[in-house]
């Protein structure tokens, strides 16, 4: 069914639009989705659905039920922190899509502002306060377990394209990240976002709203963490003059994510998240979903550093920080 094809449905729906003559608009998005902005003049509204192969150069699949599981974690989450979610305003679980309110007033997307060197210490911690309380919830929720029984989905949107191809891509590191997607697959512990990213993530002074959760599953914390902290760990080094002021983002959202999801935390929690985290940076330079915006002489360090960290492993974060920091700085 076409876009044109699915306004019309609306229409036939009844309620959600006045007007047949509706404009449509496309919309940024990432790589595995639909997005439009309908407007009739009096309603206006994004609709989203769910590609069945997704947006890159390699060949990636992925199951259109994942549209449902976004709809499901919108309305999980909106039920106790419902100004950090979109809100629905119609679901079809047949035809894989669902409108959500526009989001305006002023909210920006977090990635532009930190490719643009905007290192706001506040949404740092903010993220990761929200982070940490989505976790602490769900965490023992047999509800959420049940709802969020998306293994599959996940392996096909972040193990194997992630993980699995990167190890294949490097023989030498490949047992570790076999032995990873294994242990990942392992876990049943709180709702994961599965795209918790900057990208993914609107903010101003008032609000800070997450999208893109249709990678939802109900795994483990610590990919959340590593996923998002990859991202500052990649800025640092696009922003090598100021790496010390992005990575000061990263541990603020550590330590706002601690002080939400501390339950959640043993004493080798930071050395699997570092271990994960190392994976994903090669994984963004090597895997299916590579990022835009490095040149090869950075990728060349991130593989270096990969190469090094990987194998032994930073104890905790901070360590982590250290290391990447020498490595960015060439100490």
């Amino acid at each position: 069914m076409s876009v044109n094809e699915l306004i019309a449905y609306l229409n036939d729906k009844g309620g959600m639009l006045v007007s047949t003559e509706a404009s449509i608009t496309p919309l940024k998005g990432g790589v595995s989705c639909e997005i439009v902005l309908v407007d009739d003049g009096e309603n206006r509204f994004v609709l989203k659905r769910a590609l069945e192969k997704l947006k890159v150069k390699d060949d990636w699949f992925a199951d259109i039920e994942r549209n449902t599981t976004e709809q499901r974690f919108l309305s999980y989450v909106g039920a106790f922190l419902p100004e950090s979610v979109p809100k629905i305003l119609y679901k079809d679980t047949e035809q894989h899509f669902f409108c959500m309110e526009m989001l305006e007033n002023g909210l920006e997307n977090w990635k532009t502002l930190l490719l643009n060197k905007q290192f706001d210490k506040a949404y740092a911690k903010e993220a990761g306060s929200l982070l940490g309380k989505i976790h602490a919830t769900s965490t023992g929720d047999s509800g959420a377990e049940k709802l969020f029984n998306t293994l599959e989905s996940f392996k096909q949107l972040r193990i194997e394209p992630y993980l699995l191809k990167t190890g294949e891509r490097h023989p030498e590191l490949q047992a570790y990240f076999n032995a990873e997607a294994l242990r990942l697959a392992s876990v049943k512990r709180c709702l994961v976002h599965g795209d918790f990213s900057p990208k993914n993530i609107l903010v101003n002074s008032d609000r800070l709203v997450i999208l893109d959760c249709e990678v939802a599953w109900y795994g483990d914390p610590i990919f959340d963490l590593a996923f998002f902290l990859n991202h500052f760990a990649l800025k640092a080094i696009l922003h090598a003059e100021e790496a010390e002021k992005v990575l000061d983002l990263f541990m603020k959202i550590w330590n706002a994510y601690k002080n939400e999801a501390n339950k959640l935390i043993d004493s080798e929690f930071e050395q699997r998240l570092t271990h994960l985290l190392a994976m994903l940076m090669l994984a963004r330079v090597d895997g299916k979903s590579p990022v835009e915006y490095l040149n090869y002489k950075q990728q060349q360090i991130i593989r270096a550093f990969a190469y090094e960290e990987i194998p032994e492993g930073s104890k905790n974060l901070e360590e982590f920080k250290t290391n990447w920091l020498n490595k960015i700085t060439m100490k």
